[in-house]
């Protein structure tokens, strides 16, 4: 092999390794051999491969030069294959560049390439290319034109299903696009204009029914609204009575869709224009008729009308059963079911979801089986017969799952979780599993014993009972030892770890892991090993042991450069950005968390690239650098909201929120809690909307603006108590009760208060009572009523201490004693001192809690001395 082709494998084996520029060194000279030695095929392959070098380090004039080189060698060479990779390359390159009309002649001449060698795939690529420069253009005709044949060819070349309905999903949106939609408008309002003068009655309604799809597409309902009344208009001068009748209730249907985007007058003309169907259309049309007094029936359970929402769906019920429709029979009774559940009669609701659920599982109806299965889920878990409502929920979810419902499902979970999450429930499983492991059968069979032991553990973490926890996984760990099953002991093991890890018992945690991870590399489970790592390496990191993790990590990055391991690798690069951000190594944390995003980038995987800049901008938050925090949030909410990840949206829209507060920009502020909820919406998470609701109730109690807040504090606490979680009714409870204390309204602020009280004691929530007895102890003391506020702050240490909340408790006291020192209270401030002082030994001293103690003493001595 000559000296240019092992300069030319040099720079692939770089490429492969991500060491760009060793990658560009060799292939330099591999091109200079080459030159000398006249090897015109290699030059012509270097010369791309420098091209693409330049391209992706965004150099374009040199990936021009490196790419024009290429084409005039492959030309010569006569390498149809090369030519056409040369013209696509330098077609990308002019594309970047803003020289359009060089980008298009370079794509075709390469397409005229791919249609001769009859390739689809190519063509497919092409014709794509160019739909992105007809879009620069302006020219969406053109565009969608070119897509649409991408489309076909990637169809034909059998291309992955996500990139056909990408092309399928921009197609759709050029469809919808307000200069698209303009030029259609104005052609059709001439063709209607035509036609009316012309007294072509039947083809104005065609045409008119045309132009209510566009603006429906275009998403202008008054003008969708507006075209369906000069229908209406038309066809009664037709004398067409049912026609007409049918644009009533459809008219009515775009009212009702302007109610629930905020014109909540349209809600009535919705319902008169229902009701005008109905008179319309009469016993002419029975089915309709059955539709028409259930869309009326929905308009008026909406309105909160609960009888006249039960008298229409009744009447609709009774059509459905006349005409011997199972499907129509069991919407209307799961629509008799949710009157009842708004009514809070829960075994009513109960008896019409069953009805419905029968008549669905008759037809084989599983989106139907699916939902009055999560509804007497909902029904049971308000009832709080929580066996009951896992089993239906479980089945719930699981035709969701089998329909690839992922929003569905993600909502039965959450459910599910409350469940597991609920005291109730959790004692009388573990003592269902309990009685269990006593039955002779579980003791005989082993199998049988893992498997309930194993439920057992699972039941103990989801109640934070990390004794009883240890205690069951030793009991695993003992018969897989015994059972000689290494990978079975190495899964136990990490659990045992976790559970140590839980317990903050960083010892035991480590040495578990240690055990779990030497049988991992045992058994060669590189999978497995991956998992464990990130674990084990937080206990170290958690215990302080940076030098030993950082060996780890660089044990474990050497190993994966030499397998070429990128996924591995990035995390390594991740891990040892961790370690140097828990030394504030800020210059070697932000070095390796943009060596994992390099690799994110160079494989296009677009949730990880988010997750690198959130690291990065985790690094600035902790440096208190604003501008360049605000930098990274912005560009990992760019990626989340290019691939729709909601939950992830929602969280860097939190994320710039705080960094808009210190900068003190109020308007981005707002922006962004906005954002934040409409995401949150978007993702039909209650637990989400709930924290976006508080959030801006926060912000526009803060800037004064109570009614604004109100609002958000009303739409949580409804949301909440929809969901029955007590907890979450707790905290809005809680804003209700500081909305009322900014109000003056003190009696009002006492009674919220005391009610999310007793929903913390009812639920056990030690730290939920610790605030509400701190709001209502600091409440007495505004009212100078000191006895009843010490009662109550007393009572507020204990529930801190509970839950070992030290932070919390600290704060507490520093805060209490600053109330005492401004009322002139010193004697009991010093108290309040002087526990926060013995709180911050027994933790170390920390530096940031010194310092606020320092400060609060201060404080005295000047107010003392003044």
């Amino acid at each position: 092999m000559d000296e240019g082709r092992k300069f030319e494998k040099l720079g692939y084996e770089s490429l492969q390794q991500n060491d760009i520029e060793k990658a560009e060194s060799n292939f330099l000279e591999a091109l200079k051999c080459m030159e000398e030695s006249g090897d015109d095929t290699g030059q012509a392959y270097v010369l791309g491969n420098l091209g693409n070098i330049c391209f992706q380090s965004k150099q374009f004039d040199k990936a021009e030069d490196f790419y024009s080189r290429s084409l005039t060698y492959m030309e010569k060479l006569k390498d149809s294959k090369g030519i056409e990779s040369s013209l696509g390359n330098l077609g990308s390159v002019y594309f970047y560049q803003g020289s359009l009309e060089k980008a298009e002649d370079s794509y075709q001449r390469a397409l005229q390439i791919m249609v001769e060698s009859n390739d689809p795939l190519g063509q497919g690529i092409y014709n794509e290319y160019l739909g992105n420069i007809s879009l620069k253009k302006e020219d969406l005709e053109q565009a969608i034109g070119y897509y649409q044949k991408a489309k076909e060819f990637m169809e034909l070349a059998k291309q992955d299903e996500r990139k056909i309905q990408q092309l399928q999903g921009r197609i759709d949106s050029l469809h919808k696009h307000p200069a698209y939609l303009g030029k259609n408008e104005s052609a059709l309002l001439a063709e209607v204009e035509s036609l009316t003068s012309s007294g072509q009655k039947t083809q104005v309604v065609a045409k008119l029914q045309d132009l209510e799809e566009l603006y429906f597409q275009w998403k202008r309902m008054d003008k969708v609204a507006e075209t369906i009344l000069k229908t209406i208009t038309v066809l009664e001068d037709m004398g067409e009575k049912n026609s007409a009748g049918v644009c009533y209730a459809n008219l009515a249907g775009i009212y009702l869709q302007m109610g629930s985007e905020g014109q909540s007058e349209k809600v009535d003309e919705a319902e008169a224009n229902f009701k005008k169907a109905l008179e319309v259309i009469g016993d002419s049309d029975k089915r309709r008729n059955s539709y028409l007094l259930g869309s009326l029936g929905n308009i008026y359970l909406n309105k909160n009308q609960l009888e006249l929402a039960w008298e229409h769906y009744e009447q609709s019920l009774k059509i459905m059963q006349e005409l011997g429709d199972l499907l129509g029979e069991a919407r209307g009774y799961a629509n008799l079911g949710n009157v009842r559940g708004l009514q809070k009669n829960w075994d009513g609701a109960q008896e019409q979801y069953f009805k419905s659920l029968e008549l669905m599982e008759k037809q084989e109806n599983r989106p139907g089986v699916a939902q009055q299965c999560e509804s007497l889920g909902d029904i049971f878990l308000k009832k709080e017969e929580f066996d009951q409502a896992e089993d239906y929920l479980m089945r719930a979810s699981d035709l969701y799952e089998a329909m690839k419902e992922q929003g569905a499902v993600q909502e039965v979970q959450n459910k599910l979780m409350f469940i597991f999450s609920q005291p109730k429930y959790l004692e009388s499983r573990k003592q269902q599993i309990r009685d269990a492991l006593k039955k002779p059968e579980a003791e005989k069979d082993s199998k049988l014993q893992l498997a309930l032991l194993s439920d057992l553990g699972n039941v103990l973490f989801m109640s934070n009972d990390w004794d009883e926890a240890a205690d069951v996984a030793k009991k695993t760990v003992a018969i897989h030892e015994k059972s000689g099953d290494k990978g079975a002991l190495s899964a136990a093991l990490g659990n045992l770890g976790s559970i140590f890890m839980e317990k903050q018992d960083y010892t035991g945690s480590a040495e578990n892991y240690a055990r779990s991870i030497e049988l991992k590399e045992e058994l060669k489970d590189q999978k497995g090993l991956r998992e464990l790592y990130g674990s084990y390496l937080n206990v170290l990191i958690m215990s302080g042991k940076m030098d030993e993790a950082e060996k780890l990590v660089k044990k474990s990055l050497k190993t994966h450069q030499s397998q070429k391991d990128m996924q591995a690798l990035m995390m390594d690069y991740r891990n040892l950005g961790n370690i140097s951000l828990q030394k504030t190594d800020w210059l070697n944390a932000e070095k390796n968390y943009l060596k994992a995003l390099e690799i994110n980038t160079h494989s296009d995987n677009k949730a990880e690239m988010a997750e690198d800049n959130r690291n990065v901008y985790n690094l600035y938050l902790q440096k208190e650098d604003w501008n360049q925090a605000e930098k990274f949030t912005l560009k990992s909410l760019a990626i989340s909201e290019e691939i729709k990840d909601y939950r992830n949206v929602c969280a860097d829209c939190r994320i710039l929120t705080n960094i808009y507060v210190e900068k003190k920009e109020r308007s981005k502020q707002e922006i962004y809690y906005n954002k934040a909820l409409e995401n949150s919406r978007i993702l039909n998470d209650p637990k989400e909307i709930l924290i976006d609701l508080r959030y801006l109730g926060k912000f526009n109690m803060e800037r004064g603006y109570r009614e604004k807040a109100g609002e958000s504090f009303h739409q949580a606490f409804n949301l909440s108590s929809k969901l029955n979680d007590k907890k979450e009714i707790a905290e809005d409870y809680r804003n209700l009760g500081n909305l009322a204390f900014s109000n003056g309204e003190r009696k009002e602020a006492e009674r919220s208060y005391l009610s999310a009280l007793e929903l913390t004691r009812e639920v056990g929530d030690f730290k939920g009572a610790g605030q509400d007895f701190t709001y209502l102890g600091n409440l007495k003391f505004k009212d100078y009523l000191f006895e009843e506020a010490e009662n109550y702050f007393a009572q507020a240490s204990e529930c801190f201490e509970n839950t070992s909340s030290w932070t919390s408790l600290t704060q507490f006291y520093l805060t209490v004693a600053r109330m005492e020192i401004l009322v002139s209270r010193y004697d009991q401030a010093d108290e309040y001192i002087s526990k926060a002082r013995k709180v911050a030994k027994d933790l170390g001293d920390p530096e940031p809690i010194m310092k606020a103690i320092q400060e609060i003493e201060k404080l005295k001595d000047s107010v003392d001395k003044k």
